[in-house]
């Protein structure tokens, strides 16, 4: 069963909507790395989502991080809430703006969780109230990004 699938079983609702959407499995997709504005970003491209992490582990324009995290997904092209989920169990509740959460207006246990998943998981789960997206990556993600 694909983890999307799990994830929407296991969470049901959130802020009183069903997941409507057929869970959607992006497979054999590789993170692409860039440097912008002297910050390592990383993106993941698939069918109808997207996601990017911009890391700031050197805390580059001074001691706040800049990092931040951005999802469009299938039918949420700017989720306000989503889940990341790993296949071990562990997950990471996020608010979001805009589809986009910066790393220093996130739940600092939730941004960490997070970048445990997307740097040790090769098949994780991104879940809103009306997507289930299952990302396979071929390898996780490498490099800080505290």
């Amino acid at each position: 069963m694909p983890l999307a699938l799990q994830a929407q079983q296991e969470t049901g609702t959130q802020d009183g909507a069903a997941a409507d959407s057929a869970p959607v499995v992006i497979s054999d997709v590789t993170w692409s790395h860039s440097i912008q504005r002297g910050l390592p970003v990383h993106d993941l491209e698939g069918p109808g989502a997207t996601l990017q992490l911009v890391c700031d582990p050197d805390r580059v324009f001074g001691p706040q991080p800049n990092g931040s995290f951005a999802v469009t997904l299938p039918q949420e092209h700017a989720p306000a809430r989503i889940v990341v989920l790993a296949q071990t169990g562990e997950q990471a509740a996020l608010e979001l703006e805009d589809g986009r959460v910066a790393q220093a207006k996130a739940d600092p246990d939730a941004w960490s969780a997070l970048v445990t998943i997307l740097g040790s998981s090769t098949e994780f789960a991104v879940v809103s109230a009306h997507d289930a997206v299952t990302w396979n990556v071929e390898e996780a993600l490498a490099g800080p990004c505290d």
